[in-house]
């Protein structure tokens, strides 16, 4: 398959969006059978876009495309013109999320199929070595407490203490 979005009108009434902004809030709204509609054994809807144009706040379809997909060029002035001039919901289509060719039935009109950008190679890169993980350093031992200055004191008067007793207090 090549690397395309498909864009569709939807001619049945949709009331909820399935976005990447409402999969990252954790959002899983019951979908209608978008993949019969497409008239596809299977698509990936973490892939699509659905939403109603009015969700759009006054931006053109054609400019959130160019926020949300990277397109490999500008859109003609002739979709441009089609994109825009939409209402209701509609539905975008990358081909890596469909299993085959799209046969649209009456709940979705195929409007455009807009060419996404790709990697500008195709060269295959060679595997990383493996290294083996270095060993751990041992943790650093923390340092033993150093006596305290009572038990020098203490021991300090017991050698004067053993002395006096020895040698008498003159």
């Amino acid at each position: 398959m090549t690397n395309t979005l498909h864009v569709f009108a939807l001619n049945e009434p949709v009331t909820i969006s399935h976005t990447s902004l409402t999969r990252q809030k954790g959002e899983t709204p019951d979908l209608p059978p978008l993949a019969k509609w497409l008239g596809v054994d299977v698509i990936d809807t973490d892939k699509i876009e659905l939403f109603v144009l009015d969700d759009l706040s006054g931006m053109t379809l054609s400019d959130y495309i160019h926020l949300a997909f990277t397109l490999e060029g500008p859109i003609p002035s002739d979709t441009q013109i089609r994109l825009n001039a939409l209402s209701g919901a509609v539905l975008l289509v990358p081909d890596d999320a469909l299993s085959g060719p799209t046969a649209p039935g009456p709940q979705a009109t195929a409007i455009a199929s807009l060419p996404l950008a790709r990697a500008d190679h195709d060269a295959s890169l060679p595997k990383a070595d493996v290294t083996e993980t270095p060993a751990r350093a041992p943790a650093p031992r923390e340092p033993e407490p150093a006596p305290p200055v009572a038990l020098f004191a203490l021991i300090g008067m017991a050698v004067v203490a053993a002395i006096i007793f020895f040698f008498g207090w003159r």
